[in-house]
């Protein structure tokens, strides 16, 4: 396993654990939101330390586009015939990345102008952007994007399923619960902040650091030899 595969885990190890735990907590402790009733509510108790999450997310973006890749570039160099799964991965992980960029930058900064510059004529945007609210574009395309995610970084598990037994199933495992979550989300997306919606959320981040810690490992493995 190449030195690219390890650097783009170490990146998205850091944008896993910043975002997700790390970040849950410095929100509730600084500047937790309460339930989403109106934009009005939103703007006065939004505080800037709601955005960090979203700018540790980037790391998260870039370290699974730069495993994919990495994971594919080690595969052309082999001297089998390219399979279309790598190439496949590549291309849905490319679309994830657009998505999930394009609504960490409607947070960062979108929705932070009209929060901290907030006019009555805002209310719609906000509603529609802000991921506070349940029901805005903004988790119809964060669902839609982690699900396109757990279908790309599954079409990788054909390269370890001869050097681990448990890195296949797990990467079903998250492909299988992204696009549950998914499919929960365009049933009723009230549930994304819920108890349930957020201890499924940790869950997932758990998962993803364990399968990133798995494949660090191998990689580890392969180095040595």
């Amino acid at each position: 396993m190449s030195e690219r595969v390890r650097i783009a885990i170490w990146i998205s190890l850091l944008g896993f654990i910043l975002s997700g735990p790390v970040g849950l907590v410095l929100v509730t402790w600084f500047g937790p939101q309460p339930e989403w009733t109106s934009a009005v509510i939103f703007a006065e108790h939004y505080r800037e330390i709601q955005a960090l999450p979203y700018y540790f997310g980037f790391f998260l973006i870039g370290g699974m586009v730069m495993l994919v890749l990495a994971h594919f570039l080690d595969y052309r160099q082999k001297k089998d015939p390219i399979a279309w799964k790598p190439g496949l991965s590549l291309g849905l992980v490319l679309v994830f990345a657009t998505l999930i960029t394009f609504n960490y930058i409607c947070q960062t900064t979108f929705v932070r102008q009209m929060a901290t510059h907030y006019q009555p004529l805002y209310e719609p945007l906000l509603a529609a952007f802000s991921m506070s609210n349940p029901f805005s574009l903004a988790w119809a395309i964060e669902m839609w994007g982690y699900g396109i995610l757990g279908i790309s970084l599954w079409l990788l598990s054909d390269q370890y399923r001869e050097k681990n037994r448990w890195i296949p199933p797990l990467l079903l495992l998250n492909m299988i619960l992204s696009l549950a979550s998914l499919a929960w989300t365009i049933v009723d997306a009230r549930w994304v902040l819920t108890g349930v919606g957020l201890g499924l959320y940790l869950a997932w981040n758990v998962l993803m650091i364990l399968i990133l810690a798995m494949i660090l490992k191998q990689s580890g493995k392969f180095s040595s030899t």
